[in-house]
């Protein structure tokens, strides 16, 4: 399905392009469920263009135009497109870090696919299903979204989904004041400070757990101020100092251009986890074993369903990566975990095992990863292994805002309950449960403010709040609470301790996955 819809999102921006020219392509690809492209207008998009396009598609298609695969170096195939106007799409090509990339030509329209495609236009079934600004960075960016497929069925099925609009962390960041784009970073906001301090605690409580020692290195300082710049910071610690296991959260800067169309999959700066562990050559399986359960722990928590990749880079020698290859495979084969293998060039890296987690468009994203660096240790000082439970926290909130459109677990959600009141009257009664709730560790808040009560349900709503209390005087007299619970959408009486009960239970689920 990936290589199907991966054809139909180049024919897609041949269409495009034809219809509309003067048109920028910015990126797209083919996933399991949909394809997808991302276009910069010369003018205004119009909803009906979204039908010119699928039928543009569709005589192409009947056309039968040649599909061919092109093998170029990047900056060859960079500068083919500037020739073309595509400057936007050149200028992502001159980040690729590949010896050759595959380019995929539909009659006499070329661009670059990142995966494989159909060697021709055998796409059976099409469909366009939406087309959304993705309002980022000034550019009136218009991200259009479709499905392919064998079979009309399969085809309903991806037509029935929530769409990808609404689940886009693009939206939902802002909508939840959570973070706010500046330029290619992103600003965590007041309530994102929350959700990443509810991240860290669970972090932080699985190292000290694991005797870790919790330190902070001068990261801005340390090289080009990247991921490698911690690396060679908790070599020298323990160089040093002897520390055998050294964690920190770092503010570090991507080793790559920052794309704005993919938010806070790929920031400019962002937090990233790295905990490092140096043990004798002989303990380094057994350490694998007991990182690769840790890695894994997370992102069960948080609900994410995810796929495990052995990903084997082509730095260092062939020997040292045929070493590290082998301990994380049989890392994986005694801890009976299913996972793929792949070659992928990552810098300083000789292999590693990726938990890679889907968003909306079904795109693969690296979140927790165990990893075998190369780093060149003295002699008698063994090895060096890397683990990161979130690898980027930007990353992971936008991967939990798209995995349910917004609906953060109980556990790591920044505001658990939101307490609105009908009139000032029960003003006094909101404060004392509001209170009493906070006394239990809820994070609950009162909103008594401006707008009917109406306009205060729909901005809760909106910012995905698990839990609304709504508390009037009828409340107040009989001593209950009215909930309205986001998952449910629908309302309940309940006592207080009734729902307290309920949220400890819901939290209870938690804290027992990550005992385990």
């Amino acid at each position: 399905m990936v290589s199907l819809n991966q054809t139909a999102a180049i024919l897609m921006a041949s269409a495009v392009t034809e219809l509309f020219p003067g048109t920028l392509l910015i990126e797209g690809q083919g996933t399991p469920d949909f394809f997808y492209y991302d276009f910069l207008f010369p003018f205004e998009f119009q909803e009906d263009f979204l039908t010119l396009i699928e039928e543009r598609m569709r005589l192409i298609i009947r056309e039968k135009r040649a599909v061919k695969l092109l093998e170029m170096m990047p900056a060859n195939a960079a500068s083919m497109l500037r020739h073309r106007g595509q400057i936007l799409a050149a200028d992502r090509l001159d980040a690729v870090e590949r010896a050759v990339v595959e380019m995929c030509q539909i009659g006499d329209f070329a661009a670059y696919s990142p995966v494989p495609f159909l060697k021709d236009l055998s796409i059976p079934f099409i469909k366009i299903l939406e087309g959304f600004p993705l309002g980022i960075s000034g550019r009136k960016t218009i991200r259009i979204v479709g499905a392919a497929a064998l079979q009309k069925d399969v085809l309903k099925l991806a037509a029935k989904k929530q769409s990808v609009s609404e689940r886009s962390h693009l939206t939902l960041a802002r909508e939840m004041q959570l973070f706010e784009p500046l330029e290619d970073l992103w600003m965590w906001r007041a309530k994102g400070v929350l959700l990443r301090k509810q991240l860290l605690r669970i972090w932080q409580e699985e190292h000290v757990k694991q005797k870790f020692e919790l330190i902070a290195s001068p990261i801005a300082f340390l090289g080009e101020g990247t991921e490698k710049g911690l690396t060679t910071a908790h070599v020298q610690y323990f160089l040093q100092t002897g520390a055998a296991k050294v964690a920190e959260v770092a503010l570090v800067t991507s080793s790559q251009i920052s794309d704005p169309a993919m938010g806070l999959f790929s920031p400019g700066a962002y937090f990233a986890d790295q905990a490092s562990v140096f043990c004798a050559d002989e303990k380094l399986l057994e350490e694998c074993i007991s990182s690769l359960h840790f890695i894994l722990k997370i992102p069960k928590i948080l609900g994410f369903e995810f796929e495990i990749v052995l990903s084997i880079s082509s730095e260092g020698s062939q020997k040292a990566r045929s070493k590290a290859t082998a301990i994380l495979r049989e890392a994986l084969e005694k801890a009976g975990a299913a996972f793929t293998t792949e070659n992928d060039f990552r810098s300083g890296i000789l292999a590693s095992i990726d938990v890679r987690i889907a968003d909306a468009l079904g795109r693969r994203w690296t979140g927790p990863s165990l990893r075998i660096p190369e780093v060149a240790m003295p002699s008698g000082k063994g090895s060096m292994l890397i683990r990161c439970a979130f690898s980027s926290l930007e990353r992971i909130a936008a991967l939990l805002l798209e995995k349910s459109g917004g609906l953060m677990p109980l556990c790591v959600a920044p505001e658990q309950v939101r307490i609105l009141v009908a009139t000032s009257k029960s003003n006094a009664y909101a404060a004392q449960v509001c209170k009493k709730l906070q006394a239990q560790e809820f994070r609950a808040t009162l909103n008594c403010g401006d707008g009917s009560l109406k306009e205060r349900v729909y901005q809760a709503l909106k910012e995905k709040v698990p839990y609304i209390l709504l508390l009037g005087e009828r409340e107040e007299k009989e001593q209950t609470l009215t909930v309205r619970s986001l998952l449910e959408n629908k309302e309940q009486t309940l006592s207080f301790d009734e729902f307290c009960m309920r949220m400890k239970s819901e939290l209870g689920s938690f804290t027992s996955e990550l005992t385990n």
